[in-house]
């Protein structure tokens, strides 16, 4: 134990955040009972010490107060050696320059012409390929493969392109555990976009590309090799939760048959039914921070180079500010949720990430009548970071 932690703070000692499988009701157990035993207690986080905070208040101001526990730190040394340098693994005035000049494809206006003009059809497109069937693993076939088609649209590429897109994303994830294959994978994404690259630079259309290539904040502009990094960080980061929360909200609402009925037959009850979602089971469980100096956090001494983990889960589930915080209630009066960040460092591809998420939900409830899941324990969303079910078998008709 280390000499933090001998303090006498609290300690959750059965669960490795980052190891162990943590389904269904596991992980969100965990977290109660870490809220219970303070603040800020110490946990497991890759078999390492780790300080664990769970409320809501707590949660926001770290994420506020972006110095105390810069987030580029995490970033730098897990996503940036396969993806490249790009604004979430950056801190302070270059992260801000980064971010203003690599997300003005994301305001919201943008993605709604997005969604009408592209993101409907491609996915009745993708239902098209299963509907005969009368049952299929939607996180194979429609989950996964909407998100990485709609950033492979997005950015100009051809769609055939998205499923190979989607493995190597999958090998640059892996970059702790396979940092040659994960920059392997960087590498090929490269490849198949440079020549794009080089065609909007002369001729620029409407897509990513064209607007990362062509963006500037005073002198300031994004290089190739900034650009490159960027539309990977799409598909890493953007891509890869939004499948996730798709896998959950299906996961959530499908045994609920009179929500699904209700969501079914009142359109304009679906984005209630997102934003809960959103709060009740989330893509990103845990946002790990790192310690750059040594620092005292909710009472508790934390030395450098430590990880500092922020449970957004357990924040999106505090009693003191959500009632009856384990029930999922689309009614639920709306309520600001840390889901996707706060501060300098909050999410810009929140607002595609609600569209792809009412848009995925509209099509299913029109095109697989009675859908519903063939086995609920098996599509449990599972992980104690990134969470999500790993299949969702289901039929319809």
């Amino acid at each position: 134990m280390t000499d933090a932690m001998s303090t006498g703070a609290g300690t959750v000692a059965d669960a490795d955040f980052a190891l162990d499988p943590l389904s269904g009701r596991e992980l969100h157990d965990a977290l109660a009972a870490a809220r219970r035993r303070g603040r800020a207690v110490w946990a497991k986080f890759l078999a390492a010490d780790a300080l664990l905070v769970t409320g809501f208040e707590d949660v926001r101001q770290i994420l506020f107060d972006d110095d105390v526990l810069p987030g580029g730190e995490f970033h730098r040394a897990v996503t940036e050696p396969a993806v490249g340098p790009t604004f979430i693994s950056m801190s302070g005035v270059e992260h801000d320059v980064h971010r203003k000049l690599a997300t003005p494809a994301f305001r919201s206006r943008v993605v709604d012409h997005f969604d009408e003009e592209s993101l409907v059809p491609l996915a009745h497109e993708l239902v098209d390929r299963f509907v005969d069937r009368g049952e299929c693993d939607l996180v194979t076939e429609f989950t996964t493969a909407l998100p990485f088609a709609a950033i492979t649209k997005k950015l100009g590429l051809p769609l055939s392109d998205f499923v190979q897109m989607r493995r190597w994303v999958e090998h640059m994830l892996q970059f702790p555990v396979d940092p040659d294959g994960a920059r392997r994978a960087a590498a090929e994404v490269g490849e198949q976009i440079a020549p794009l690259l080089a065609a909007r630079r002369l001729d620029p259309v409407d897509d990513i590309l064209s607007e990362l290539l062509h963006a500037r904040l005073g002198d300031d502009s994004l290089d190739d090799d900034e650009v490159f990094a960027t539309a990977r960080l799409l598909f890493a980061v953007g891509a890869t939760t939004t499948s996730h929360a798709m896998g959950n909200l299906l996961h959530t609402l499908l045994p609920q048959r009179e929500m699904v009925e209700r969501a079914a037959n009142e359109p304009e009850w679906r984005v209630g039914v997102v934003h809960e979602l959103l709060r009740f089971e989330g893509p990103l469980a845990i946002l790990p921070r790192i310690a750059t100096e040594d620092v005292e956090i909710l009472g508790e001494p934390v030395r450098a180079g430590t990880m500092v983990l922020l449970a957004l889960a357990a924040a999106n589930r505090d009693p003191a500010v959500f009632a009856d915080p384990d029930r999922f209630d689309p009614d639920r009066p709306p309520q600001e949720v840390v889901t996707f960040g706060f501060g300098r460092k909050f999410c810009p591809g929140k607002h595609l990430a609600r569209r792809e998420l009412i848009t995925a939900l509209d099509v299913v409830l029109e095109r697989l009548p009675n859908l519903r899941l063939l086995d609920e324990a098996a599509s449990r969303p599972r992980g104690g970071v990134l969470r999500h079910p790993v299949e969702l078998r289901a039929a319809w008709g």
